[in-house]
């Protein structure tokens, strides 16, 4: 590859992208069909584009398939048609230029012989542009003219992302198809390896965000000529203060709207997706799509491809039947596959269906009694398949699907008819740099819900207990309950009576969140928590309020699972004997991850925000075996308990550990003088290292 400049190169390859993804659509148009009458020309021009642009950027081996595929074409068109056998070439000839312009020649020579096989034609010497070499001559690739690179087409919208590299020529295979659906966005490719720092953007965005800036410029301006003037014209001044917020919103609304693309930017490689699945499977199906101009935050469609391809992969596999099934049951032998992408509230809603067997009566029922059929076939393990294949049988699939929506805050529906097919509907928000939350507090802190997730709030008057749960009755329907601090698994003042609870749906089932007090609803901008809580199970990150407060965002779904997961921790407890370490820490992050950490070894965990607090626990909870203390807290400092852990004599031997950001060896020193039994850096923190210290501290005393 010449030495190119990356943005040409960026261009290039987005360019290319979508020719070839219109190549692929009016191939699969032709073979079904329903192609138009002007699609041969088509298919030469973009052949023709790519050949010269390929030659240009320095692609000599894509240059040659593409021009192949435009000698053939050129003789297609001369005829007037497109040889019937002729598809599975082309699109192999369309996987050999992805890969070409990823950096994988492969062999081109192959690929051109497999076309001209395909046509019937021999190959031919071409002199004037890069052609397969005639057969016997050595594969020598001739230097393709340098046309001047072709703009893209008038298009404001983004261009479709370009699939990774799919198998080698000819049917591909399954594991290709998820491959080739799984593709990045525009803004996460490039040809020189560099890091991405771009992303087309329409015109219509562009402009958009321009005239809001210069709105906001003009405010500013008229701002300061008020507020020189003094209190001359208050109304005046607050009319313009209004009118500050109402172009902040723009703008803050203007440069979401620059992160935000159609569906249709990674649905190009769908239809060939779902024909080749259909193929593997000795089915026919035909894909229709529909909304797919909805728009969604690029971070949002950088994994759902993959996501998508999963639930296309079921509907093929496990939902259309095999033409003689369709015949036997009345349908036509060619099954539909629909994907449609439709706004709803506060989310976007992603659903294929298809017009299959549905599935069994059996399911359906245990679905009934699960709450939902989500929780059947999303169970981790489960598969309808009677036999294990590329495609299906194994066990995987649906429950990826949920785990992934279900982390970028949205959720999963399930429909079926037995004989008359599926829905699979993905709940996803509009964008990750924005979310509307209800703000709640629990123990002083507040957190947020996605405000799509909540159902209703309303203040406790009675509260029931079945098979030892504790559940309200909610207009004739029983809801099940958890206080939001049990659920974090974090320390929590008794609630106060007729506390407020808010019921959340994710999921497909329902669940009443108790808490303190609510706080409102807000338009947050969403943070996420950093590397050091990255892995943290139950937040969607965070969010900073108004008066400095870092609210942290909840997971929906999780608060549903955790009712299970209390209860089986409850009854462990009362099975077996667990060891009680208390957590000291005035961060709650800081006291989160390492409450999270502990708990997942087994220990029952007890927090405290600083050393007046822990002396409670201490003095109320007789059987602690093990403290984990930070140094710097305010009202008492971590030295100072120590000090007196070990002044008493039913403490002086309890086991403390330090974790502080102090690293210095005057720190240490001054921490083992106190009595600490081990002294760990928040700097070097080390989750291993933790838990052997305390497993060893606690076996010893």
């Amino acid at each position: 590859m010449n030495d190119i400049d990356p943005q040409l190169l960026q261009i290039f390859r987005e360019e290319t992208s979508e020719r070839l993804d219109r190549i692929v659509d009016l191939v699969l148009a032709t073979e079904a069909g329903t192609a138009p009458a002007d699609s041969v020309d088509a298919l030469f021009r973009d052949a023709h584009s790519i050949k010269g642009n390929a030659g240009m950027v320095g692609f000599p081996a894509a240059a040659t398939i593409a021009g192949a595929m435009e000698d053939i074409l050129e003789d297609a068109r001369e005829h007037g048609a497109l040889p019937p056998g002729l598809t599975t070439a082309l699109l192999s000839a369309t996987d050999a230029i992805r890969r070409s312009i990823q950096g994988d020649d492969g062999d081109p020579a192959a690929t051109v012989a497999e076309l001209r096989a395909a046509a019937g034609t021999e190959p031919a010497p071409a002199p004037n542009g890069p052609r397969a070499p005639g057969a016997g001559s050595p594969a020598a690739i001739p230097e393709p003219p340098p046309p001047d690179l072709e703009p893209p087409d008038t298009d404001p919208e983004p261009p479709h992302p370009e699939p990774p590299h799919p198998e080698p020529p000819g049917q591909p295979s399954p594991a290709a198809v998820a491959e080739l659906t799984a593709a990045a966005p525009p803004s996460s490719s490039s040809l020189s390896g560099a890091s991405p720092t771009s992303v087309r953007v329409g015109t219509a965005k562009i402009d958009r965000l321009l005239d809001v800036v210069g709105e906001t410029v003009l405010h500013r301006r008229r701002l300061d000529h008020l507020l020189r003037r003094g209190n001359e014209d208050e109304e005046r001044l607050e009319e313009e203060l209004g009118s500050g917020d109402i172009l902040l919103a723009d703008l803050q609304d203007s440069v979401i709207q620059m992160r935000t693309l159609p569906l249709s930017s990674i649905i190009g490689p769908f239809p060939r997706a779902v024909r080749d699945m259909a193929a593997e499977t000795g089915k026919q199906a035909k894909l229709e799509m529909h909304g797919t101009e909805t728009q969604l935050d690029r971070v949002i469609l950088d994994g759902v491809s993959e996501t998508i391809v999963h639930v296309l992969r079921n509907a093929v596999s496990h939902g259309i039947e095999t033409p003689e099934q369709r015949a036997a049951a009345g349908k036509a032998p060619e099954g539909t596959v629909e994907l449609r992408a439709e706004p709803r509230g506060g989310l976007v809603a992603i659903t294929v269906s298809d017009d299959g067997r549905g599935v069994s009566t059996e399911i359906q029922e245990r679905g009934r009694r699960a709450g939902s059929l989500v929780e059947v076939l999303a169970e981790p393990g489960f598969s309808t398949a009677g036999r294990v294949s590329d495609l299906s049988g194994r066990g995987v699939g649906l429950d990826a699907v949920k785990r992934h929506v279900e982390s970028l805050g949205g959720g999963m529906e399930i429909a079926s008819e037995p004989g008359r097919g599926t829905a699979v509907t993905l709940l996803l928000p509009l964008t990750l740099a924005l979310m509307e939350l209800l703000l709640v507090e629990r123990g002083g802190q507040p957190f947020g819900l996605p405000l799509p997730s909540v159902v209703e709030a309303f203040a406790i008057d009675t509260v029931t207990t079945l098979g030892g749960r504790p559940s309200i009755d909610l207009r004739g329907s029983t809801v099940a309950l958890i206080d939001l601090a049990e659920a974090i698994g974090a320390a929590g003042e008794e609630l106060a009576p007729r506390s407020p609870a808010v019921v959340v749906s994710a999921a497909g089932q329902r669940m009443a969140v108790v808490c303190d007090r609510l706080l409102g609803d807000q338009e947050a901008v969403v943070k996420t928590l950093g590397p050091l809580l990255a892995d943290l199970p139950g937040y969607l990150g965070a969010a900073i309020l108004g008066d400095g407060r870092v609210a942290l965002i909840l997971e929906p779904s999780f608060l549903v699972r955790r009712r299970a997961a209390v209860a089986a921790a409850r009854a462990r407890e009362e099975a077996s004997h667990v060891s009680r370490v208390l957590v000291v820490d005035d961060q709650f992050t800081v006291r989160e991850l390492q409450r999270r950490i502990l708990e997942g070894a087994g220990y029952e965990v007890l927090t405290a925000a600083n050393g007046v607090e822990a002396l409670e626990v201490i003095t109320r909870e007789p059987e602690l075996e093990l403290v984990v203390t930070d140094i710097e807290m305010p009202e008492m400092d971590g030295l100072t308990l120590l000090q007196h852990i070990r002044g008493e004599p039913d403490t002086d031997t309890l086991p403390v550990v330090i974790v502080s950001s102090r690293a210095g060896e005057e720190d240490r020193r001054r921490g083992a003088e106190a009595g600490a039994d081990a002294y760990v850096v928040k700097a070097e923190f080390d989750q291993r290292a933790l838990l052997e210290t305390v497993g060893r501290l606690i076996e010893r005393r």
